[in-house]
């Protein structure tokens, strides 16, 4: 389960999330930041209820959380995850009116262990914190309730208080009057009855013992036995038979060994074993480049599969070639990814400046527009209909109503007249220039928009964009890798020549060696009548030999061990038989005395089993509530969360602990203390602790909670855990994060924090410090219309060249 990992979530309306995204999990560290009701609790409750089939922290709060988990503006809600490394990797949860719809990823004990020791939400942190008040009653305060809560130890208690009166005789003889009359008479038939029985048990365990035996002796068999010849079954007939054969096929083996030692004397057969040696040297020596430095390059090529499936192998082409290929094709595909994710950096830029253009262009516009609604439009043709009645007008009287003007005004009316005509004239020009203004504005922001949409057509989707930057950080870290593979590349591929330098020199002097050719092929003989591979034609001959002596004894071992196991299982049998004959006598006794007891034996027996039941129902019950609180809150834990706690305050004088329970009795009480450093008990934590180390104390107790037990899920997801902490708790937090994602149990570790400058400095100090270490950071945001954005950025270990130069 240590290689269980966290691929990524996928969350469609799901509580504050508006929208679809997309959230790639696939790194180490996960940091993940949002102002609030940007989404980041929303994110990890949808891993929760992926992985565990329910939000846990929501549901203690809310038994009908369900419904409130779509979002407002949608009606249905969609969580999907993907893992690796377990047993079913895929879950897909829809949510809607009708509660849920979709199979949890964990089984019941995996989801129970990722919501006590793998996730902490942020209400689960508060709810720690509140574990320090006062109770009257240690059993009542709020520690012990969250202990039992988070143990499940309620129903145990249940348990054992509801068979507290079914428990003891004395409080059930109302319920069965004649049980001390039945107890009284059942006894002495009972002791006969368990004399005879004892010596029944007594051959029965004997039988058994013989059944045992002769299993394990058949079993014995079954693996010593010889791979069968043709169809014929292994028999003890069968088996004196092949005795005969393996011994004569033993003593050939020996006289060709004699016989090989004489013809190895010959010069061509001594330049021959003189080269068996060299070949076998130069093979192993390739062997074990293949299984060290070559399984590297294998890897890599492996780990390339995906990018470039016809990328050749080294067994079929060589290292050199391979490796030649491999950093060919993926320098050519990360500089073509780097400039398809540089030409978006700038197309985004472009489209920024573009919407800035159209913004102004319509303000200007609309601008433009009120101040020509400020002009009447038949300014100028009014002009040109009083320019055509100033030459009738020859005095005061006006010529289209024939009133007297100067009864309104002493200006003459031909004067009046000449300035309204000069009034509208000027209007009109004015006009006519703002209409001018107002078609060029509307032309230069129509030219932008169409720019804008080209250049909005020329931007890579955001999963395609997310895709592409984790596509050139494999590539990244594969071209680094196949850098520092090439003086190996060249040694594996040297050693290469020099295997089949070799194997070509064994096999010209193999066909030199006329003698010992025609003895290899003799040797055939052994090989089949032993059922093992021939030896081949630059294989050494003393140790085929050996291998043909070696099976051959491990056969007559073998046959001669299942006679004498066939023997004793047949000692075994008979007596099993005598013992078996012997049982009926007794049983009939049995059943006679047993007939004489029936009627109060039957109702003893009804009530005994009731009692028995409770009893053992209720000692189980204590039992297993004891063994769980002391294999939590044990002196293990103690150091663990000693150890936690002085890791993050380091100039705190007390540590936190848990008192342990010292008997096995009573009701569950979780009580606090804490200890001076330098040795000796102090007083309760809210006491002796300042308020920040407080919560110090209850984020520590969580993580001592996961790392005391065996990490059946290698995750650590914690939402906004540094409430209250200065700036040297936070560092040292950080310092565990890096430690807990860098250790050797491979912890996948997620932290969702709400300050900026907190995430930026959590992503510094948690960035990759060496190769194939990788860093996922995620900002959660909101678009003007409400749709929930995220910027998801892969960070991968880059060597520091100032260094490597």
């Amino acid at each position: 389960m240590s290689a269980a990992r966290l691929k990524s979530v996928t969350l469609t309306d799901f509580r504050s999330i508006r929208g679809s995204i997309s959230v790639p999990l696939d790194a180490p560290i996960v940091l993940v930041h949002g102002h609030n009701g940007a989404g980041k609790t929303s994110l990890l409750s949808g891993i929760e209820l992926a992985l565990t089939g329910s939000v846990a922290s929501l549901q203690r709060v809310d038994p009908d959380y369900a419904s409130h988990l779509v979002h407002k503006d949608a009606k249905t809600a969609k969580v999907g995850i993907q893992t690796n490394g377990l047993a079913v990797n895929e879950s897909d949860f829809t949510v809607d009116a009708n509660g849920f719809s979709g199979a949890a990823l964990l089984h019941t004990d995996l989801s129970r262990f990722y919501s006590e020791r793998c996730f902490l939400a942020q209400s689960s942190l508060g709810r720690l914190l509140e574990l320090y008040q006062d109770s009257p009653k240690r059993t009542d305060s709020a520690l012990t309730k969250f202990v039992k809560d988070l143990l499940r130890l309620d129903h145990l208690d249940s348990i054992i208080d509801g068979l507290h009166d079914a428990g003891d005789v004395r409080r059930l003889r109302s319920g069965v009057p004649d049980y001390a009359e039945t107890r009284d008479a059942v006894p002495q038939l009972e002791k006969e009855i368990a004399r005879l029985r004892s010596e029944l048990a007594a051959i029965d365990a004997r039988m058994e013992e013989l059944f045992k035996l002769n299993s394990e002796r058949s079993s014995r068999l079954a693996i010593i036995d010889p791979v069968q010849i043709g169809a014929q079954p292994v028999t003890p007939e069968f088996e004196e038979q092949e005795l005969v054969r393996l011994t004569n096929i033993k003593r050939e083996i020996e006289v060709a060994t004699r016989q090989w030692q004489q013809i190895s004397y010959t010069d061509a057969s001594k330049e021959r074993v003189a080269a068996e040696p060299r070949r076998e040297a130069a093979h192993t020596a390739l062997l074990n480049w293949q299984e060290s430095e070559g399984s590297e390059l294998t890897r890599q090529l492996e780990r390339l599969a995906s990018v470039f499936p016809d990328l050749p192998t080294p067994s079929s082409s060589g290292p050199r070639y391979a490796h030649a290929a491999a950093v060919e094709a993926v320098k050519e595909e990360l500089a073509r990814c780097t400039a398809v994710l540089t030409s978006d950096a700038q197309a985004e830029i472009s489209e920024s400046d573009l919407d800035g253009k159209i913004t102004r262009a319509r303000a200007r516009i609309q601008a433009l527009e009120q101040q020509i609604s400020g002009f009447a439009a038949e300014a100028g043709v009014l002009a040109q209909a009083l320019s055509g009645i100033l030459p009738h007008i020859h005095s005061d009287d006006c010529p289209v109503c024939g009133r007297d003007y100067s009864e309104k005004s002493e200006t003459p009316l031909h004067t009046h007249v000449s300035a309204r005509i000069a009034e509208l004239t000027a209007a009109a020009g004015q006009l006519q220039a703002l209409s001018q203004d107002r078609a060029n504005s509307l032309a230069a922001a129509a030219s932008a928009e169409r720019q804008l949409a080209e250049v909005q057509g020329q931007r890579l989707e955001p999963q395609s964009r997310d895709t592409l930057r984790t596509r050139q950080a494999l590539l990244q870290e594969a071209n680094l890798a196949l850098q520092q593979l090439t003086d190996s590349v060249e040694e594996g591929e040297r050693l290469l020549a020099a295997s089949s330098a070799a194997s070509r020199e064994l096999s010209n002097l193999a066909a030199a060696d006329q003698s010992g050719t025609v003895f290899r092929e003799s040797l055939s003989r052994f090989a089949s009548e032993l059922s093992l591979d021939p030896i081949g034609a630059t294989d050494a001959v003393e140790p085929a030999l050996a291998r043909f002596a070696a099976e051959a004894s491990r056969l007559i071992s073998a046959y001669t061990s299942n006679q004498t196991l066939r023997r004793e299982m047949t000692g075994n049998t008979l007596e099993a038989d005598r013992l078996q004959a012997s049982r009926e006598p007794i049983l009939s006794e049995i059943t006679a005395t047993q007939n004489r007891i029936d009627v109060l034996n039957a109702a003893k027996g009804r009530a005994d089993a009731v009692i028995q039941d409770a009893r053992e129902l209720a000692k189980r019950a204590g039992e297993a509530r004891t063994a769980i609180v002391r294999k939590v809150f044990n002196g293990s834990l103690n150091r663990v969360w000693r150890d936690l706690f002085v890791r993050l305050a380091p100039e705190e004088p007390f540590v936190p602990a848990f008192a342990v329970p010292e008997t096995n009795g009573g009701p569950v009480e979780a009580i606090l203390e804490t200890w001076y450093r330098s040795g000796g008990k102090g007083g309760n934590p809210r006491a002796m602790l300042s308020a920040g180390n407080l919560n110090t104390a209850a984020l520590t107790l969580f993580l001592a909670l996961h790392l005391s037990v065996a990490p059946d899920l290698p995750w650590l997801v914690i939402d906004d855990p540094v409430q209250s902490m200065d700036e040297v708790h936070i560092a040292q937090f950080a310092a565990l994060l890096r430690t807990l994602a860098k250790s050797k149990t491979q912890r996948q570790i997620i932290v969702a924090v709400h300050e900026k400058p907190l995430f930026d400095y959590l992503a510094l100090e948690l960035s990759p410090a060496f190769q194939n270490d990788r860093l996922i950071t995620i900002e959660l945001s909101r678009s003007a219309d409400g749709q929930t954005l995220m910027n998801y950025q892969p960070h991968v270990w880059q060597p520091d060249q100032a260094v490597a130069a």
